[in-house]
């Protein structure tokens, strides 16, 4: 069984349907990236599966659940999300915003436990935040944010991590330090990666499988290889571009074509 199932899934805002009946499943351990131009539904989708926002169609079951029946602890539990970089309205420390992820181990009325304090203290390490500790969000760089954000998703021990265009606002360097940490919980931690996101070249460097939206519904999906094709680029996208393999990776890499030639 697929640890996340999106069953003919419709949703959108205000009476507005955004994507119109996507089917989708993630297995346990797998990097899943959801791309597409703007407003083609990939945040749409990324807060339907959590129920952030309510489905006009279709089902979305997590850990064999539907996801419209769980409480926001049990549902927790399950998927850690990570939204676009965004502050909070207090100027908590790091250390403070890391430890709010374990709101779903706990119960009512709680205080954090060592076992809370020892998860976080593990988060931390994993993102490399440790040291940022007692700092306030305000003195972190974007990508120091970013990372901090994935500590508090991590803290929360959900086999599934839901990421919002994490490359957003980050320079290259921080792009790939944020996907090379996602594809190490991938990996060493198996957990589930799905992220929506808009550069291509990124997602198709580290995530397994593909997932393009057009138009609120899936127009490719497959590996990197088969799905970042010149032909699926222009359809989708409207651009021409040309192909090459990474020369590291061997994955495709998409540059546009005529970029550099004289008018």
């Amino acid at each position: 069984m697929s640890f996340l199932e999106i069953d003919r899934l419709s949703a959108g805002y205000d009476g507005r349907t955004v994507i119109h009946d996507v089917s989708l499943a993630v297995e346990p351990g797998e990097f899943v990236a959801i791309l597409g131009r703007n407003g083609s539904g990939k945040s749409t989708l990324i807060k339907a599966v959590q129920n952030l926002i309510g489905r006009s169609a279709g089902r979305v079951r997590c850990g064999g659940e539907d996801v419209s029946g769980l409480g926001p602890r049990r549902l927790a539990a399950r998927i850690a999300y990570v939204s676009q970089l965004a502050e909070p309205v207090f100027e908590y420390t790091v250390g403070e915003i890391v430890l709010m992820g374990r709101f779903a181990r706990q119960g009512r009325l709680e205080r954090f436990s060592a076992e809370d304090e020892a998860a976080a203290a593990e988060a931390m390490r994993w993102t490399d935040v440790e040291a940022l500790r007692g700092q306030r969000l305000s003195q972190l760089s974007g990508g120091e944010s970013q990372r901090v954000f994935i500590a508090r998703a991590l803290a929360q021990d959900a086999p599934l991590l839901l990421l919002d265009e994490p490359s957003s606002h980050l320079d290259i360097a921080y792009q790939v330090e944020i996907y090379r940490l996602l594809a190490r919980l991938q990996k060493e931690r198996a957990k589930a990666v799905m992220v929506a996101e808009h550069n291509i070249n990124l997602a198709a460097a580290y995530a397994g499988r593909l997932v393009f939206l057009a138009g609120g519904t899936i127009a490719a999906e497959g590996p990197p290889e088969e799905t970042v094709t010149a032909g699926n680029i222009r359809r989708i996208f409207g651009a021409d571009v040309d192909i090459r393999a990474n020369s590291r990776s061997g994955r495709p890499e998409v540059s546009l074509a005529g970029v550099g030639e004289k008018p």
